[in-house]
């Protein structure tokens, strides 16, 4: 009897101690800047474009994603869904009940040694079977969103919004015309200079050799410093308004390439500038961009193909 009621003591020791709670831990890192991924785990609204569970809310009801925020902490809701996050310091303490079951998890960013990386350290609480599982097999951590985390800081189109890519400057010899105009004029002027241009290539025998490019550059409130250039095949002598010059063949450029209204593309500025200032580029030149089925805008809201180019020093 004695043996008995022992055997069923340890066995209930047992597995009442399956059940102590534990923590998993991991570090993983992440090719992104330390600064930034601070402000994106530190941005509720960053929350809702990184966390693929969030994604998944159809897009008329993401609105409906309240956000409540407090000095040191915020929440996100929506219906029955809900996270808290605390943070403090390098820390971010996370309450998780979005998908029907709570979790508690962290994450810790570390600086790493390369400017563009940050190391997170992520734990979770668990139970101690289930920690003996994950040393039995292969510890999973997708509750956690890491991988979420990861993808979204990697992934330029996710981040950014657009795909970014490096090239070069596709040639050397380039005409071009330069005027400031009355912004509301911008475009019957950039036409203007494109027909000049044209006829200038008769008039030499000159081959375009790339698709037109552009600068259509705000001075001020009414005025706009409207830029038009053809890539040539050789060297020329400027010209009344034509003026030659040479760029640096081969230069790197960050470019994006977009397909949309006219006004719109300051979209796609505004996420190269900010890819620059991730990654501490500078710009050589001011950018400028390639018309791609060489057809100017007749309006703001014309549909455009362009390449948006970003030059680089490296």
């Amino acid at each position: 009897m004695k043996k008995k009621i022992f055997i069923l003591s340890a066995l209930a020791i047992v597995i009442a101690a399956c059940f102590i709670p534990v923590n998993q831990q991991k570090t993983i890192t992440i090719k992104s800047p330390f600064l930034n991924l601070f402000v994106h785990l530190s941005t509720p609204a960053s929350w809702k474009k990184w966390r693929s569970d969030m994604n998944a809310i159809p897009y008329a009801d993401s609105n409906k994603i309240s956000a409540k925020r407090d000095s040191n902490s915020f929440s996100l809701n929506y219906g029955k869904k809900k996270i808290e996050v605390k943070s403090g310091g390098y820390l971010f303490e996370i309450e998780d009940s979005w998908n029907g079951k709570n979790i508690n998890y962290n994450y810790v960013i570390v600086p790493d040694n390369t400017p563009n990386k940050t190391s997170i350290i992520v734990s979770k609480k668990t139970s101690a079977i289930n920690y003996l599982i994950g040393k039995l097999g292969k510890k999973s951590f997708d509750d956690t969103h890491i991988n979420d985390l990861k993808r979204f800081m990697e992934t330029d189109s996710l981040l950014y919004g657009y795909n970014i890519f490096k090239t070069k400057v596709p040639d050397e010899n380039l005409i071009e015309i330069k005027r400031k105009v009355p912004t509301k004029d911008q475009f019957t002027a950039a036409a203007d200079m494109q027909v000049i241009l044209k006829e200038y290539l008769k008039k030499y025998n000159v081959k375009k050799v790339q698709p037109l490019i552009a600068q259509f550059l705000l001075r001020d409130k009414d005025s706009t410093q409207v830029n038009i250039g053809f890539y040539i095949d050789k060297k020329v002598k400027s010209e009344n308004e034509v003026i030659f010059t040479q760029m640096p063949k081969g230069g790197p450029l960050y470019a994006i390439k977009y397909i949309g209204s006219f006004d719109q593309r300051k979209k796609v500025y505004a996420s190269l500038r900010q890819y620059f200032t991730d990654h501490s580029y500078q710009t050589a030149i001011l950018p400028f961009e390639s018309y791609l089925d060489d057809k100017l805008p007749t309006s703001d809201t014309d549909k455009i193909n362009i390449q948006l180019n970003f030059s680089s020093y490296f």
